[in-house]
């Protein structure tokens, strides 16, 4: 109970000696202003302490961004549970404007915190509580919370419940927050207080298994998608995905792909003396025809469609399109795929794997029919461990990640270059450096030169000069 603030103040001294231990005080000056109402008994709207920006007042209202911490006040001290939250005060943005308006400072927060945080989907939002209402609401916050989630609801951009009797768990969430708002602020000043942010900021490193998520995912579904940014090995681990067992038939779309083309068509027969007409199966009835053939070997056979979005996908398939259910049945009404060939479903052992680029404009033509009859699979930039004889450069893919976590909106990051960018050969140590000069700048010019990732262009710009001495911009 609240009566016992014992551990109000102990968090309260752990809370300003981290602010200390991440360059919040530079030579004996605050960067900060530090406010708290943990007085008894209990204040009427709720009791608090925090830290504030530097200029503001010691008491009153106040501007721009804030790390705050709710004490609860229940009648067992085992029921308690605070809240600690980014916040923005009820004057609003005057500093912090530019710095929240950057889509880079809500994914720290959505970076380090768990998920079991409130982070608003607009950091830009002051005006609304709906989210985290809800939030309050599903994770039952005690009654004596109440006050404040009325009084700063609105303006909580990021809040997590925690229990303060642990203390180990609820120093390291105070420690965690605090070391984002140091990143934001710019606090640290010098190599310790650097290693200190960093050692609070540690997540463990998710292992992706893109082969083995697609192939699960393959078994349930059997038609996917494989979608991601140049780079990312979308048709690569298309080819990977079948084994040496399997049937494999391949094709690529193109702005001229048609119906007679992937499925069946009727050519003219220029080698004959008179007009004379014969029918060409496409890819499409081949892979068929096949897997209805090895079927009761229970043999796989996959279609791999290479950049599936560049073609008029209604024209090019027809009434095939019908037959791309996952979960379909055999029932009365059956599809005339070509003379000779009707089908009432797909054959059980035949598999459909296509890519797209997320970063090519004709995804438009993507409708959500189609998205409804393929499980869509996004394959992000990532670190990777290279084959044999070659060398992944970690420090210019984690440049190049660095300015679109920071700059890119949330459709610009399917703009990202793939890790296969910086897949460079052992045998040839400066290959980094042409990939960067005549395959990411020009291909990250040619956003910039689009209108897109704007507020990034001084980063791009000073990165390419640094690393290897070449303007971007003559």
């Amino acid at each position: 109970m609240y009566s016992n603030i014992a551990s109000a103040h102990d968090y309260l001294h752990f809370f300003e000696d981290q602010i200390s231990c991440f360059g919040g005080v530079y030579r004996g000056n605050k960067k900060y202003v530090f406010r708290k109402n943990v007085n008894n008994p209990f204040p009427d709207k709720g009791a608090y302490f925090g830290c504030i920006s530097e200029g503001e007042d010691a008491s009153g209202a106040y501007s721009d961004l804030s790390i705050v911490v709710f004490p609860s006040n229940e009648p067992n001290d085992t029921d308690d549970r605070w809240i600690i939250a980014l916040g923005v005060g009820s004057l609003g943005y005057k500093n912090d404007y530019a710095l929240v308006s950057l889509p880079g400072t809500r994914r720290l927060f959505m970076k380090y915190l768990d998920s079991n945080t409130f982070i608003k989907n607009d950091f830009m939002d002051i005006e609304s509580s709906d989210g985290f209402s809800t939030f309050c609401g599903e994770n039952n916050t005690s009654d004596t919370l109440d006050n404040a989630v009325k009084s700063y609801g609105k303006v909580l951009l990021t809040a997590t419940l925690f229990d303060p009797n642990d203390y180990d768990a609820g120093k390291k969430l105070i420690s965690k927050y605090l070391a984002i708002y140091a990143n934001l602020r710019r606090w640290p000043s010098n190599n310790a207080q650097r290693t200190a942010v960093g050692t609070a900021l540690t997540v463990s490193t998710l292992i992706i298994n893109d082969g083995q998520n697609v192939t699960d995912l393959l078994e349930k579904r059997k038609f996917v998608v494989l979608q991601g940014a140049p780079g990312t090995g979308k048709t690569r681990l298309a080819k990977l995905i079948p084994t040496d067992n399997d049937i494999v038939f391949f094709t690529q779309f193109h702005a001229e792909t048609s119906y007679s083309d992937f499925v069946y068509g009727i050519i003219p027969d220029v080698n004959a003396g008179a007009l004379k007409y014969s029918e060409r199966e496409g890819v499409f009835v081949k892979a068929i025809k096949e897997a209805i053939k090895l079927e009761s070997q229970n043999k796989k056979v996959y279609l791999i469609i290479d950049e599936i979005n560049r073609a008029n996908l209604s024209n090019v398939l027809g009434p095939s399109f019908y037959l791309f259910e996952p979960t379909m049945t055999s029932h009365n009404v059956k599809i005339e795929i070509c003379p000779g060939l009707e089908l009432d479903k797909l054959p059980d052992n035949f598999y459909v794997i296509a890519t797209m680029n997320t970063a090519d404009r004709s995804l438009a033509v993507v409708d959500f029919a189609l998205r409804r009859r393929f499980a869509w699979y996004t394959i992000f930039p990532h670190e990777i461990l290279a084959d044999a004889g070659k060398h992944f450069c970690k420090d210019e893919f984690n440049a190049i990640a660095d300015i679109f976590e920071q700059y890119a909106s949330d459709e610009e990051l399917n703009l990202q270059p793939g890790h296969a960018y910086f897949v460079v050969s052992n045998a040839d140590p400066g290959e980094i450096e042409n990939r960067l000069r005549y395959e990411v700048m020009p291909l990250i010019k040619e956003y910039l030169l689009d209108g897109m990732l704007a507020r990034a262009k001084d980063d791009f710009v000073n990165y390419f000069r640094k690393r290897i001495n070449e303007e971007m911009f003559k």
